[in-house]
C-alpha cells in the first residue's frame, strides 16, 4: 500500500498534499530513496474521514475560506480520494475525485465536477500542472507522485521546529516537469513531510510547504495544519483538518465519478 504523501494531501498533499515504516536500525544507512520509500508506504489507515478548512491568503483583498468534506479508502492496490466542497456558495457542491495506483508505471487518474456546468472534466496531462481550486497546491502536488519519477539523494540530518528530520533532494527524471528539485525534510519518527521547498526550472525557490502540526490519532501520525506559500506570488494556503477519523466505515459507491454529479458525500 502506497502511503499518501498529500492533503494529502499532497498533499491535499497534497496535500492534499499529499505520509509508517520503522527507523533504521542503529549502524544502518539509509538512502535518500530508502528514507523516501518508507515515508510513501506508511500505514494512514484503511479509510478516513476528515473536514477541512482552506484558507486562501493574498496581498490583496480578505482571505477566502472555503470548508470541505474529505474521504480515503485503500483498496490494496488503490487508494481513492474524494472531496467535495461545501462552502462559500459559489465552490459549494464542487468535487474532487482521484484514483492513486501502486502500479507506478499508471498515473493517478483526477476528475473534476464542477455543478455551474454540471459536468465531470477529467484532468490529465499538463493541466495536472494547473492549481487545484484557486490554492498554492497544483493536481500533482494533490496526488500520490510515484517514487520512480525522480532521483532522491540524502542531504544529511536537520533539526526543523525541534524535530530532527532527515533532509532528501528530489530531482525529477522528466525535463518537462514544472519543478526543478525539491527539499524534502523527513521526520524521523513518523516518516511525515514536515517541509517541502519547491524550486522552479531556474532553480530558483517557487514554493514551500510547512506542516507545523502533527500528532497520532488512533496511532496513527497525523498532519492537522499545513501551509502552501508561493513566494512568487506571494500567494499561501492554509489547510487545517479537524473531526479526523479512520478506519470508519466508507460506502464504495462514494468513490464513483457517478457520486460526484449526484452529490453523494454532500
Amino acid at each position: 500500500m502506497k502511503g499518501t504523501n498529500k492533503l494529502t494531501c499532497a498533499a491535499l498533499a497534497a496535500a492534499f498534499l499529499l505520509l509508517a515504516g520503522t527507523p533504521g536500525l542503529p549502524g544502518q544507512t539509509l538512502t535518500g530513496y530508502d528514507i523516501m520509500k518508507r515515508a510513501d508506504e506508511r500505514y494512514t489507515g484503511d479509510t478516513a474521514q476528515y473536514r477541512l478548512v482552506m484558507t486562501l491568503i493574498s496581498g490583496r483583498g480578505a482571505p477566502r475560506v472555503r470548508e470541505v468534506s474529505y474521504y480515503f479508502k485503500d483498496y490494496g492496490d488503490t487508494e481513492k480520494i474524494l472531496m467535495v466542497f461545501n462552502s462559500p456558495r459559489d465552490v459549494a457542491g464542487t468535487g474532487y475525485l482521484s484514483f492513486s495506483y501502486d502500479d507506478e508505471s499508471r498515473d493517478d487518474d483526477i476528475w473534476l465536477y464542477l455543478p455551474a456546468m454540471k459536468r465531470v472534466r477529467r484532468i490529465t496531462g499538463s493541466g495536472k500542472n494547473d492549481r487545484f481550486m484557486g490554492t498554492d497546491f497544483t493536481y500533482e502536488d494533490m496526488g500520490s507522485r510515484s517514487l520512480d519519477k525522480d532521483e532522491f539523494s540524502f542531504r544529511g540530518e536537520e533539526a526543523l521546529e525541534g524535530d530532527l528530520c532527515w533532509v532528501v533532494e528530489a530531482k525529477p527524471k522528466d525535463g518537462r516537469d514544472p519543478y526543478g528539485r525539491r527539499l524534502i525534510w523527513v521526520h524521523k519518527d513518523s516518516y511525515m513531510f514536515r517541509a517541502v521547498d519547491y524550486y522552479d526550472r531556474q532553480d530558483r525557490l517557487l514554493k514551500t510547504l510547512r506542516v507545523p502540526e502533527i500528532r497520532q490519532i488512533s496511532g496513527i501520525w497525523t498532519a492537522q495544519k499545513m501551509e502552501m506559500t508561493n513566494v512568487q506570488d506571494k500567494h499561501s494556503t492554509v489547510i487545517e483538518m479537524s473531526e479526523i477519523r479512520f478506519n470508519v466505515p466508507l460506502d464504495d459507491n462514494l468513490f464513483a465519478v457517478t457520486s460526484l454529479e449526484r452529490g453523494d458525500a454532500r
